[in-house]
């Protein structure tokens, strides 16, 4: 095992799932997302974006735009990702006797929407980011202020100074958008490095750009944003 410990951040937005009760805005979408990236060798990389989407918002985007850059060695790129072949399917863990509003019906529906890109960095740097933007939040978000008009901003960063060439960890289960009320519940992302590398999490605020993040509604804050 590499003697390096990849912290994975602000890959699910879980305050964004936890928080939407069963009628959401007509306008927003944005329910959570991903960013991860594959070594295809050299400097060459795949970049996957996994974006949830709330079925009684707008449309899923038709691409997504991943933006590249390295402060270190003044490097501004970008990625156009288009979606799998097949992709938009729903992932809402509902009975199937309950039909959402995937399908015409009440309850809430979740789309999962991957978008896929091939880039190859320029140069060998230490502290490449690769960041995903969209406009706007869930409005059923609760915990937060003026959501529908927030920007969702995820990244993911990336040394590739380093041999063997690195990937970013993965997650193998979906993000879970329904609690039960009173009840003690711990998720288990499924996450896993395939290089071995270790993993560490932590809570962040939620970004709308590198450098801004939401306002929290009090009491809450990224150490408690639900209540308890």
């Amino acid at each position: 095992m590499k003697n390096i410990i990849n912290q994975v951040t602000a890959k699910y937005l879980v305050f964004l799932f936890l928080l939407i009760s069963a009628q959401s805005s007509k306008g927003s979408h944005s329910m959570g997302a991903d960013l991860t990236y594959e070594c295809l060798g050299g400097n060459t990389y795949r970049i996957t974006v996994s974006f949830y989407r709330d079925c009684i918002g707008i449309p899923a985007p038709s691409t997504a735009y991943v933006s590249i850059n390295s402060s270190s060695c003044a490097q501004s790129l970008g990625v156009t990702c288009y979606p799998r072949p097949g992709t938009g399917q729903e992932v809402t863990p509902v009975c199937s006797s309950a039909t959402t509003t995937c399908n015409g019906g009440s309850f809430t529906g979740i789309q999962e929407w991957i978008y896929d890109g091939i880039v190859t960095l320029p140069m060998q740097c230490t502290d490449w980011t690769f960041a995903y933007s969209l406009c706007c939040r869930n409005a059923a978000i609760t915990n937060i202020n003026n959501p529908g008009t927030s920007t969702f901003y995820i990244y993911a960063n990336l040394n590739n100074t380093i041999s063997p060439c690195n990937s970013s960890p993965v997650f193998s289960n979906k993000p879970v958008p329904f609690l039960c009320l009173g009840q003690q519940f711990c998720f288990n992302h499924g996450a896993h490095d395939p290089d071995g590398d270790s993993l560490v999490y932590e809570l962040i605020t939620p970004r709308q750009s590198v450098s801004a993040t939401v306002n929290y509604k009090a009491p809450y804050n990224a150490n408690n944003p639900l209540n308890s």
